[in-house]
């Protein structure tokens, strides 16, 4: 249990909610879904920790080599620091049980798995009933809900259409910017 009670965090998957996939445009920038980064501004660091949330399966089946992983990662947060957004760690799982080579293997830090979600809470401190999972598949909100987080399907990416569990999110939103506003306004709610 958190020592803080509202000790708070927001996490997002980036395939599908921040991008459309995790590579850089042929300039060499992060092509950001529309509003996408404008919504992450609009999330009070006073409030929430910022954590990225992926599952890397095409790392798992080598369709995305970790070093282009990484470079994507760095030059995201070049672009998040720029713009005054802080995000305090980036938890990736490049595991998957039919993965190839060294990365075939089950691992609880890949979604549905709550894994990343514990992770973060050890590391940080956080209280998870008091943070938010927003992502586009139901694996996203499946994870979220095991780690007893809040949750929010956005209709970008696959928007929930994978059908590879049964869930049904707290929220649903058209898209990040959508999605923040919800929970700003959820938040807001429980404070007045």
């Amino acid at each position: 249990m958190a020592k803080i009670p509202d000790k708070q965090g927001v996490f997002f998957e980036l395939d599908g909610v921040l991008v459309q996939k995790a590579a850089l445009g042929q300039d060499g920038t992060v092509p950001f879904l529309d509003r996408a980064l404008e919504a992450l501004g609009r999330i009070d660091p006073k409030q929430f920790k910022l954590f990225v949330a992926t599952s890397r399966q095409d790392i798992a089946f080598g369709q995305l080599k970790e070093k282009e992983f990484t470079a994507f990662c760095a030059a995201l947060l070049d672009r998040l620091r720029a713009e005054g957004i802080p995000i305090t760690k980036i938890y990736s799982c490049p595991y998957h049980p039919k993965g190839k080579g060294r990365f075939r293997k089950e691992s609880v830090f890949r979604k549905p798995g709550p894994g990343i979600f514990k992770m973060a809470q050890q590391e940080f401190d956080l209280n998870l009933q008091r943070c938010w999972m927003i992502g586009h598949t139901t694996a996203d909100v499946l994870a979220g809900q095991r780690a007893e987080l809040g949750t929010i399907l956005v209709r970008t990416g696959q928007g929930g259409r994978d059908r590879e569990f049964s869930v049904e999110p707290h929220f649903v939103e058209d898209d990040l910017w959508s999605a923040v506003a919800r929970l700003n306004q959820f938040e807001y709610a429980l404070r007045c």
